[in-house]
């Protein structure tokens, strides 16, 4: 029995193989080798989450806790300026200046042993900022609010007011009732350390220069 004859298609490949007989290039082999090797590049939902992960990361959540507080804070500010209303009994100007002559007499000769005034004012840390202007925290008991406020010229601009309650019995300073929202916007301003006592009696006697 005799084989059947090669079909058309399969003599043509046949003679293409023929006519053009392919030979393996060395190179192609190296470059399947250096394909496989390559690293795949990393999934931008991967390097997202990576970075989330490393900035959430138990090392700075005081940052951010402090970075929290502060928007509260200034949020709370905004909120009371914006409605064209401060609380009763405390006045700020448009440009943020402390308007109240009680609070700003206070801020300008006060020292923090002194304690409340008979409106329920008083000082409590005073430092330099970043910018070398001299901070002080002060509360307006009468007024229910507590703050910080910073030296520009001759006037001091509010950078931070939160609601303030003063504590009934035992005498405190200021700095002990200071409300957490305002220490934390404290901790983002203040450059060194805070004054001690004696420190406060000269840059006070100093103008505040």
């Amino acid at each position: 029995m005799t084989d059947p004859a090669p079909r058309d298609d399969e003599t043509l490949m046949r003679l293409v193989r023929e006519a053009f007989p392919l030979t393996p290039d060395p190179r192609d082999a190296e470059l399947a080798r250096l394909i496989r090797g390559a690293a795949r590049p990393e999934p931008w939902t991967t390097r997202l989450a990576d970075g989330l992960r490393e900035a959430f990361a138990p090392r700075y959540l005081p940052v951010w806790g402090g970075a929290a507080a502060a928007c509260f804070v200034l949020g709370l500010t905004v909120g009371w300026l914006g409605q064209g209303r401060t609380p009763e009994g405390f006045a700020v100007a448009a440009d943020g200046s402390i308007a109240d002559a009680g609070l700003v007499r206070v801020l300008d000769r006060g020292l923090a042993a002194e304690g409340t005034d008979a409106g329920g004012r008083a000082v409590g840390l005073t430092f330099r900022d970043a910018d070398g202007r001299w901070c002080r925290t002060f509360q307006a008991g009468d007024a229910g609010v507590a703050g910080l406020a910073c030296r520009a010229g001759e006037d001091w601009r509010m950078q931070a007011l939160a609601p303030f309650q003063p504590s009934g019995g035992e005498v405190r300073t200021a700095s002990a009732d200071t409300p957490a929202a305002v220490l934390a916007a404290v901790d983002a301003l203040i450059a060194g350390d805070t004054l001690d006592a004696a420190a406060e009696t000269r840059a006070r006697d100093a103008g505040w220069r």
